[in-house]
């Protein structure tokens, strides 16, 4: 094809969208420095200008998230009921004291008879004593019984210093527990972040290519009013314009729904406006893979939380056992009568009970074989995890050191793009190329600015996901 005539007469307002817009882009992707995440400011219901005084940071979101996300609270009341268990199991050493009151109502009063030996009145000396029949009531047919009793273990076969043990292990268990949520939590506000940083700069992206292909499909339509390219061209800006539109659209749609996701995790409206710092790029990890696999298998909670369990069942096992074996208590209990016809209607006693259950058909033995099944499911459990975290470490790890060959060869991308693009344009000035050529220079432009941008987040993301497979997040 020979070459086309040199566009001369547009003047340099041709090209100036698509020019300012895409360089700008250039330049804010290359911040030197601290190597911020994201040239632009975000807000969640548009893009900002600048980064606003009520901007919110990443810890400031972990903090309103742990202060207000329902399972972080679950997590916490779990906890707290497993330091009462603790008590309960503590106060089982204590003395117990009980009193009751009881109202009796009898169909007649007790009443004792017999025959009793008496002398016969004005009887002669040796006469011999007759029997006589008598009736004595010994209580009223009704009365209000009164008791108190207080008792003591003195020695139980261990059972309950056994309990105590079952219960703090518990207790540390819902500890772990509890740390798991919110390292839960905080990944996934750290996710939803990242996740709007990302889709903001995107959307960004997205709207300046927008701008610069409806710059150019202006320039272009004036171009063929003047008869100086043909009407291809401008067809072809014009479906160029069609799809980049399309695009922005979805990208608008996921930053909402981005946003609505970081809202629902900091526990406020859907539609809450916000505005959110950039981050900071993290480099490669010093650690090699054995290093930080071993640090994760010390510090996830996860691993600790099952290990607690098992001890907690542990003793539990040897509560159950105990109960079969000599239990030794002091008891003291006082009961009052109520009877006036007695001499002293009150009663005090006092004693050591012993209390030792030899058959209970096979209760006992059954329940500690239920425990020992219980403990080996979470020991199978606990190794099974041990791989899965080895996993998890070496996963990320790999993702982190992917994202940063990214970001380094989506480095050179930029140049290239950028001097592609600038030099495509130049070459359509003189009519050198067609408008097909110039758009696929921009949106090559566009394809590395984004790509880049991914890369970095991508990099943030890993970085943080890599600090919760290690439990350091």
């Amino acid at each position: 094809m020979p070459p086309r005539k040199p566009l001369v007469k547009p003047g340099p307002a041709l090209f100036s969208n698509f020019m300012d817009i895409s360089m700008s882009f250039f330049t804010a992707s290359k911040i030197p420095g601290k190597h911020l995440l994201g040239a632009v400011i975000l807000s969640a219901t548009g893009l900002g200008t600048g980064l606003s005084a009520t901007a919110e940071n990443l810890t400031g979101a972990w903090q309103m998230a742990l202060s207000q996300n329902k399972q972080v609270e679950a997590a916490r009341q779990n906890q707290l009921a497993a330091l009462k268990q603790v008590d309960i199991a503590r106060a089982a050493r204590l003395p117990n004291f009980a009193l009751s009151a009881e109202y009796i109502k009898l169909d007649s009063a007790p009443t004792l008879s017999g025959n009793s030996l008496a002398a016969l009145p004005n009887a002669p000396p040796g006469q011999d004593m007759v029997s006589v029949p008598f009736e004595m009531q010994i209580a009223e047919d009704k009365a209000m019984l009164y008791s108190a009793v207080a008792t003591l273990p003195l020695y139980t076969s261990g059972r309950i210093s056994a309990g105590i043990k079952a219960a703090r292990a518990q207790a540390a268990a819902s500890l772990d527990d509890h740390q798991q949520a919110t390292l839960d939590i905080k990944l996934a506000v750290a996710e939803a972040y990242i996740q709007v940083l990302k889709i903001t700069e995107l959307n960004t992206i997205a709207r300046a290519h927008i701008a610069a292909l409806s710059g150019y499909k202006n320039d272009v339509g004036n171009l063929h009013l003047q008869g100086l390219v043909s009407r291809n061209d401008e067809l072809m800006a014009s479906v160029a314009l069609s799809n980049a539109v399309q695009g922005g659209i979805s990208a608008k749609n996921q930053l909402a729904v981005a946003s609505a996701r970081y809202n629902q995790l900091l526990n406020r409206p859907l539609d809450t406006t916000f505005t959110l710092e950039p981050m900071p790029v993290h480099a490669m990890s010093l650690d090699d893979i054995q290093t930080l696999t071993a640090r994760a298998l010390q510090a996830r909670p996860e691993l600790s939380a099952l290990a607690h369990k098992i001890k907690a069942l542990g003793f539990t096992a040897k509560t159950i056992k105990a109960v079969t074996r000599p239990q030794v208590y002091l008891s003291g209990t006082y009961h009052n009568l109520d009877n006036d016809l007695l001499l002293d209607d009150e009663v005090l006693t006092y004693g050591v009970n012993l209390v030792w259950p030899i058959y209970d058909g096979g209760i006992t033995h059954h329940r500690g074989g239920e425990l020992q099944r219980q403990a080996a499911a979470l020991q199978a459990q606990l190794d099974d995890y041990q791989q899965l975290i080895e996993l998890q470490v070496t996963q990320a790890w790999l993702n982190l050191d992917e994202t940063q060959q990214r970001i380094r060869a989506l480095g050179q991308v930029l140049e290239q793009s950028a001097e592609n693009l600038k030099m495509t344009q130049n070459r359509y000035r003189e009519g050198l190329v067609s408008s097909s050529e110039v758009l696929e220079a921009q949106n090559l432009r566009q394809q590395s600015l984004g790509n880049h941008a991914s890369a970095s987040y991508d990099s943030a993301l890993a970085w943080i996901r890599l600090q919760r497979m290690t439990g350091e997040l």
